[in-house]
């Protein structure tokens, strides 16, 4: 290759990914995963390749690749591309597959979790409201996310005093923390699939103004005891289907953790500044304050680099008992460093550096519009954001800010009847096509084991028509999907094409055993 690019001998532009920094050379391959990074902003574009411009737009499009993971990943710097530029891209390529990847195990692990209770919720979200009434509701106005690491210990009498004059936005884990000093947060945002209602278990939720839910939820994190509450997709397609049927999309950006996703919240609300708290995004020998929700579990290091968090005996709450009576919180989690909020370095997990490198290649999007300022005063620092102390960065709030107003506005004027029957039309056509879509794809495996191409391919014609009707489908079993439709793509004869098609054939047949009972009972309940 030209400018001295060497491609491996099984590189595959549709499935690997290139990076190539600089001017472009008449040998460049073209693919749907070759991106270049210009060194002048007005190059024009090329076709079969992805221009780029700053290693965090590189960042977002890795983490956003859809499809097989890349077999070889390649940064390749032309003659004259600045050595620093080269170095960023590379960071961003090694975060965007970090998070991408952790994003995807995810998915692995609680995907069809997230669309059961998903469609255990249809009846439920039928009548509340999503957040879109709150776009932009909070124009100007300072917002406060506060998340449970060690540092929280440093801002809570603080919190209190500002309540009045900022709005306090905090994930649940730090709920009772805010409670203990008479700081119940405007708005409390869910997002986790798993059981919550440990985090308020004893509390007293009258003061919250709004719980902010995502739709995939445990329906008993809807029984929380609260004035109201907003609903939310918080996971991409894996909840934003539940809306597009009310003709809404209240969907919220995430990194994977529920403080990206009040962070996006507090950008659909118009907020300015946005100010963490709290976000240590690293640990000490602490993982969350001490006056919060599981504040007693202490950092334990192991001889292998890794550490536990333990609790203390007698403590309770989730976690294995060992034989000495304490409780282990968490399994054994590796230790990475990064740089530290006033310098130096700090303690941090893999998961923690994936929700850092998110909340540093978002914020270069928010330059000049909004300001960010991380007032955690302490744990990791976060590029892109200002770093100053909360009394610091508050000195100028005197406005009283009337939350109570707004949400109640928010919240009214939903023709609930109307949004039952909607949800229940579409429940019902949507169980219709699955049935069609299980019983097509049973078939098509029949007539694949009996070799009757000619009907195979009759049948898998409408197999394929009634799967563009039935979206739910391709939520299920994702990676699988994606390893079928590689086998495809790579396939070398008939054999391997129909074992690829069997593979398929099984993801839809999955989905019917898995989907059509709680979309049956969705329907009932709604009808």
């Amino acid at each position: 290759m030209s400018a001295g690019l060497v491609l491996p001998p099984t590189f595959d532009p549709e499935r690997d990914v290139l990076v190539w920094a600089g001017p472009p050379a008449p040998a460049l391959p073209r693919g749907t995963r070759v991106f270049r990074v210009p060194l002048l902003r007005d190059e024009p574009p090329e076709a079969g390749v992805q221009l780029v411009h700053t290693g965090d737009e590189l960042y977002r499009v890795i983490f956003s690749l859809q499809g097989a993971d890349p077999v070889h990943v390649l940064v390749h710097r032309t003659p004259g591309t600045p050595p620093a530029l080269v170095q960023e891209l590379v960071q961003s390529v090694k975060s965007g597959l970090a998070s991408r990847a952790m994003a995807r195990r995810t998915v692995a692990q609680a995907g069809t979790t997230w669309l059961t209770q998903g469609l255990a919720n249809l009846p439920t979200l039928a009548n509340l409201p999503t957040i879109a009434p709150l776009a932009r509701a909070f124009v100007g106005r300072p917002a406060i996310l506060v998340s449970p690491g060690p540092s929280l210990s440093r801002n809570l009498a603080q919190l209190a005093e500002l309540s009045d004059r900022a709005l306090i936005v905090s994930g649940t884990h730090s709920l009772s923390a805010l409670l203990r000093v008479g700081a119940a947060p405007h708005l409390l945002v869910g997002a986790d699939p798993g059981d919550l209602t440990r985090h308020w278990a004893g509390c007293d939720l009258s003061g919250v103004g709004a719980f902010v839910i995502a739709g995939t939820c445990r329906p008993e994190t809807f029984a929380a005891d609260v004035r109201r509450r907003f609903v939310f997709a918080g996971n991409g397609r894996l909840d934003s289907w539940m809306f597009e049927p009310l003709g809404e999309t209240p969907a919220l950006s995430t990194g994977g953790s529920v403080a990206c996703s009040m962070f996006s919240l507090a950008l659909h609300l118009g907020c300015d500044p946005i100010v963490l708290v709290g976000q240590d995004l690293s640990f000490t020998e602490r993982f969350y304050a001490a006056e919060n929700l599981d504040g007693d579990a202490r950092v334990e290091p192991e001889a292998d680099g890794t550490f536990r968090l333990i609790k203390p005996s007698g403590a309770t709450g989730i976690g294995v008992p060992l034989d000495d009576g304490r409780l282990q919180f968490v399994p054994a989690q590796r230790q990475l460093e990064v740089e530290g909020w006033s310098g130096g370095r700090v303690r941090t997990t893999p998961q923690l550096k994936a929700f850092l490198d998110w909340f540093e290649n978002v914020a270069p999007m928010m330059s000049g519009t909004t300001r960010l300022v991380n007032a955690t005063e302490g744990g990791a620092h976060i590029r892109g954001f200002e770093h100053l102390a909360l009394r610091e960065v508050s000195a100028g709030w005197s406005a009283p800010l009337a939350v109570e107003p707004v949400l109640a506005r928010a919240a009214e004027g939903l023709d609930l009847p109307a949004r039952r029957r909607t949800l229940a039309t579409w429940a019902e056509r949507t169980l219709r096509t699955l049935e069609d879509c299980t019983r097509l794809a049973r078939q098509c495996r029949a007539l694949s084991a009996a070799n009757s191409l000619a009907e195979l391919g009759r049948a898998e014609r409408k197999l394929s028509a009634a799967l563009r009707a039935a979206p739910l489908v391709s939520l299920v079993a994702q990676d699988e999907i994606i390893r079928a439709r590689e086998n495809a793509r790579t396939a070398s004869g008939l054999s391997d094409n129909l074992a690829a098609a069997r593979s398929l054939y099984a993801v839809v047949e999955k989905a019917g055993t898995l989907l059509t009972e709680p979309l049956r009972n969705a329907w009932r309940a709604l009808s």
